[in-house]
Formats: structure tokens, sequence, C-alpha cells
């Protein structure tokens, strides 16, 4: 079922997946997937790795953005894989992992390019302070990607906000 070549021409949606992010998200994508007849790929962008070329034999060349740092980039997370996993199981939706480098928004459309994904979805910020910050200060994943790359994007509400509220009006 995780076998792209045994799927041809099934539409694709790239999801944008974290660890601790709410099941809503994949569950949603999973969800269309399902009704689509399509495939799912769940993409943990490694923000601290620049993917800088790709080798004639597959090899992603990769640096740290810190030059101080050689750690190698990191794996997708067991713990995140198996939910995933689960989740599209259950809905019987065939779904692959990557692990994509870089700035989010950026690695999500290059991702999405490489696929010729149909779609990407993405939640939304977090609560909380911190996040209201960090998304002040880089922006929002979906907004960049509404406006860099052509393909629809869907975003999911991870906590909705009553009418008349706003998110970054929560008393944290």
């Amino acid at each position: 079922m995780n076998d792209p070549a045994a799927q041809p021409g099934k539409p694709t949606i790239v999801v944008g997946v974290t660890p601790g992010q709410p099941d809503i998200v994949i569950r949603h994508a999973a969800k269309l997937a399902c009704k689509i007849g399509g495939r799912l790929v769940c993409a943990f962008v490694d923000t601290g790795q620049l993917s800088m070329f790709e080798g004639a034999d597959g090899t992603l060349m990769s640096m740290p953005l810190d030059p101080d740092i050689v750690d190698e980039p990191t794996p997708f997370p067991d713990e995140l894989h198996d939910q995933l996993q689960e989740i599209c199981d259950n809905k019987q939706v065939p779904v692959e992992f990557r692990r994509p480098m870089g700035e989010p928004a950026i690695a999500l459309a290059e991702l999405a390019e490489t696929e010729q994904a149909y779609m990407i979805m993405v939640g939304t910020r977090r609560p909380g302070f911190r996040a209201s910050l960090a998304e002040f200060f880089s922006g929002s994943v979906a907004a960049h990607l509404t406006h860099r790359q052509p393909r629809p994007v869907v975003v999911i509400p991870l906590t909705p906000s009553e009418a008349g509220e706003l998110p970054w009006d929560e008393g944290d």
C-alpha cells in the first residue's frame, strides 16, 4: 500500500506534519484522500538543515544552517510515523513519509512539485504566545505557501476561535 509505483495516477496530497500536532490535520487529509482515491505524502520539515543539491544517484546533500553544528539530518520521528500510519491505515489511504529540509513553506512547495501533488494541507499555528511571536517574525507557513506556489492550499484550524474572537486575543 505504500509503494507509489503500485499507485499510478493517484492524486497526491502533501501534508505538513509536526510532532505534537493534533490528529485533526491528518484525519482531514486522510478523509479527503479516501474520497478522491488519492494518497498522502506526510512531510516533517527539518528546519535545521538546508538542502544543497541532489546527486546523480538520488543522494540529497545537505548542510546545517549553523556551520558550527555538524548533525546529520534528523529522521522522521518514529512516534509521529506510527501515529500517522495508523490513521491512514484505518482510512485505507496509501501514505508515504518525507523529511524535506529548509524553510517549511519552500520545502513543502518543492516536495509538492516533485510529487506532482494536487494540493498541500497544513494546520494553523499552535495556540500560545511563543507560537504567535514566532509566526509574527517568520510569517505563517500557510500564508507563504499561498503566495509562493501554484497549488491549492488547505489550512486546517487547530484551535478554532469563537465567532467574533481572533486567535491572538487569547489570554495566555
